[in-house]
């Protein structure tokens, strides 16, 4: 470990720093003291190397062990170690049910899910190359989690003691279907997973399984935030940072920006990989392309549910009214 990976953050809150070898190079857990033990937000990436460092960790500075496991959402970067450290430490793990039910449905655990899943990207313009790359190792190898264990889960508006924090529990839909934020009003904290990153947007997609809404919801999170006491913002990437409410702010009018783009770009009869390619350009990586195409997707349905798009039959999309042409390409988010 690196002298900076585990250092203190807020009293009582420690920030631990693991590396990731896909994407973002790390992610951000966090440590709450809780009597004689710490709380733990989120997991890491299960990998031999991160099981070393809990190893050390919990025969080192954290040998009071972990009392209690949040998982914020179940991106392997933030569930991936869940059933070890619980097996390994004891400590209760809060999951939300959607969360769990997400997990499993990203292995494709069944024929049956395989096949609707390629009928899926394939009815949205996926490439037949692409879609078999997708279904047939990316989501297992990059998304999936082992969610054997037990879990207890936790409720909007619950009150959650740890030390001398009284955090109110925040669940969140957009980048996933129900994820946790905890936000403590007295301190002015907030510990958001992916739900409020300073220097990257969250990935908003539209999947055959998760949240059935997601701009929609990440949207009027966003508008809770900005009701938020912030003073300081605990991220999964990158750095602590202040200017919470304003992020969200920002945030709000980037998707907007994002909306504009999408009408400008939607033809009549387009397939949601013809939208995302025109607004996103030709993606060189197939995980890259999934991305694009179902964030595409989120803005086209929040579209559509505004009366503003139609889809047909085949999945093609319709505007119901004639938009200029626009020529500015729009970021992809991570």
């Amino acid at each position: 470990m690196e002298p900076d990976d585990l250092v203190e953050v807020a009293p009582d809150i420690l920030r631990l720093r693991l590396p990731m070898d896909e994407g973002i190079d790390h992610v951000n857990l966090y440590l709450v003291r809780d009597g004689a033990g710490w709380l733990l937000f989120d997991t890491g990436v299960d990998s031999a190397d991160a099981r070393a460092c809990w190893e050390r960790l919990l025969s080192g500075p954290l040998a009071g062990g972990l009392t209690r496991i949040v998982v914020s959402h179940h991106h392997p970067d933030h569930l991936g170690l869940a059933r070890w450290l619980h097996e390994r430490t004891g400590a209760v793990v809060y999951l939300r049910p959607e969360e769990r039910d997400a997990a499993d449905q990203t292995a494709l655990p069944t024929p049956e899910a395989m096949d609707a899943c390629r009928n899926y990207f394939g009815l949205h313009g996926m490439e037949a190359g692409d879609v078999t790359a997708i279904t047939g190792d990316l989501l297992r190898r990059f998304l999936a989690c082992d969610t054997r264990f037990q879990s207890r889960t936790l409720e909007h508006g619950e009150v959650l003691q740890v030390g001398r924090y009284r955090f109110d529990v925040l669940v969140q839909g957009g980048h996933s279907v129900a994820q946790f934020c905890l936000h403590e009003p007295t301190a002015g904290l907030l510990l958001t997973g992916d739900q409020l990153l300073e220097r990257i947007t969250p990935n908003l997609s539209l999947l055959p399984w998760g949240d059935r809404h997601p701009l929609r919801h990440y949207l009027a999170s966003l508008e809770q935030i900005e009701a938020l006491d912030l003073r300081c913002v605990l991220p999964a990437h990158h750095g602590v940072y202040a200017g919470g409410v304003a992020r969200a702010r920002g945030l709000i009018r980037h998707h907007e920006r994002a909306l504009e783009r999408f009408r400008a770009r939607l033809q009549p009869g387009m397939k949601a990989m013809d939208v995302a390619t025109a607004v996103y350009g030709r993606r060189r990586d197939v995980l890259d392309r999934f991305l694009a195409l179902t964030e595409s997707l989120a803005h086209l349905q929040y579209l559509e549910e505004q009366s503003e798009i139609s889809q047909d039959a085949e999945a093609r999309w319709h505007p119901r009214h004639p938009v200029a042409a626009s020529t500015t390409a729009v970021a992809l988010t991570a």
